[in-house]
């Protein structure tokens, strides 16, 4: 019997892993969905289309109420139960954008699909930034992008089978439903007791945290990458359509292209994480966001537009996870928790506001604002996060 328990861990180990790239999927799949549907959505509700900031505020606000109170809620339920459930929570939520007919049964619906996104996020990378390496790491965020780049895909198959809309969010609610049964038939998988390390960040104040002031630099560098994210991912397609004359078939391949893009950088940053420090791909990553979003905003061409949305995804690729794996390194791990959950829940909520207002900017001045706005934010995202590695005084062959 006590030959195998070392087998037995180290199973359980690779399928918690596993088990982690799947959860990332049900999280990318929602987001890839909403940039293409939109506009039918609005249009279905008759309402305008800039009011998908209004909508991702409302996600956002689901998911801060989880993600800012995840220690108490794994304190009750294990994380097994956690994924099952929050999976039941976006699947249902995902029939609600489907059937809701009313404004504000949707903006129901983005809560609690933010709650059960939430709760994913956020414990699973305190759990992967303390056991796993930026490599890994990286690969975790690129099974989020299959899952994003899927959702046009699948969206845009449909609507070559002659399906609405709604069909591809019933199919993803069908898929995430399905992902909550895995997770709820494997929950005692997941009871793993963990070390005293969790206890220790849990006894660090949030004042005491805060205290640090590279620390809200860093918390900034969330907001705004997120922010830029999630504006290119959702404004894309109206944008090209509505003011490019791009064919929506066409448009939902330029979407795919971006969310497979950050997939692709991901997955290869994860090999190259391996030989060189984090710090220097991280430095390139801004430079090539810059770069891309420069050639997005000048469009002398539709390759060369399409190649500027190809370079911001895959030079944003490793931003997120590399930055999340730094900080048990940058600040110490008995801060990593309390620093981690403080990045994502800016991060949520520079996923909703920046976008919010850069749709907002649409009506006075067109579409044509919304590449200058991702502009600005890529510059903007450079200059804190050279500032922050300058302050820091850190030397690239540490990290």
């Amino acid at each position: 019997m006590f030959t195998f328990q070392p087998m037995t861990t180290s199973f359980r180990l690779r399928f918690l892993i596993l088990i982690s790239f799947i959860a990332f999927i049900s999280l990318g799949l929602p987001d890839g969905l909403l940039g293409i549907a939109w506009p039918f959505i609005s249009e279905k509700l008759d309402i305008p289309l800039d009011n998908l900031g209004v909508l991702l505020m409302f996600f956002v606000a689901g998911y801060l109420s989880s993600s800012l109170t995840n220690s108490k809620i794994m304190s009750k339920i294990s994380l097994g139960w956690l994924l099952a459930l929050s999976c039941f929570f976006t699947g249902v939520s995902l029939f609600g954008f489907a059937v809701s007919n009313q404004w504000i049964f949707l903006i129901l619906s983005s809560y609690f699909l933010g709650s059960g996104g939430g709760a994913i996020d956020t414990s699973l990378n305190i759990f992967a930034s303390a056991k796993f390496s930026p490599s890994v790491v990286n690969w975790l965020h690129a099974f989020y992008g299959i899952g994003a780049t899927s959702g046009p895909l699948i969206l845009t198959w449909l609507f070559t089978m002659g399906h609405t809309w709604q069909s591809g969010y019933f199919f993803v609610g069908s898929i995430q439903i399905s992902l909550g049964i895995l997770f709820l038939l494997t929950s005692k998988m997941w009871a793993v007791k963990e070390d005293k390390t969790e206890v220790k960040q849990e006894n660090i104040s949030y004042r005491l945290t805060l205290q640090k002031p590279m620390v809200w630099l860093s918390i900034l560098i969330f907001f705004v990458y997120t922010g830029l994210e999630v504006s290119v991912g959702q404004w894309l397609f109206t944008l090209i359509t509505q003011s490019r004359s791009i064919l929506e078939s066409s448009a939902g391949l330029w979407v795919s292209t971006f969310w497979g893009s950050l997939t692709l950088g991901r997955i290869l940053f994860g090999f190259i994480l391996k030989r060189t420090s984090t710090v220097k791909v991280l430095q390139l990553a801004m430079v090539g966001i810059i770069f891309g979003a420069t050639a997005f905003l000048i469009d002398l061409s539709n390759l060369m537009s399409f190649t500027g949305v190809f370079l911001i995804g895959f030079s944003c690729a490793p931003v997120f996870p590399s930055m999340i794996a730094l900080v048990p390194k940058l600040y110490g791990e008995k801060f990593a928790a309390n620093i981690i959950g403080f990045q994502i829940s800016a991060a949520m909520i520079g996923g909703a506001l920046l976008p919010a207002v850069s749709g907002f900017l649409t009506d006075p001045f067109g579409w044509e604002v919304l590449p200058i706005s991702f502009l600005v934010q890529a510059i903007l995202l450079a200059f804190c996060y050279f500032f922050l590695i300058k302050n820091l005084k850190i030397k690239p062959e540490n990290f």
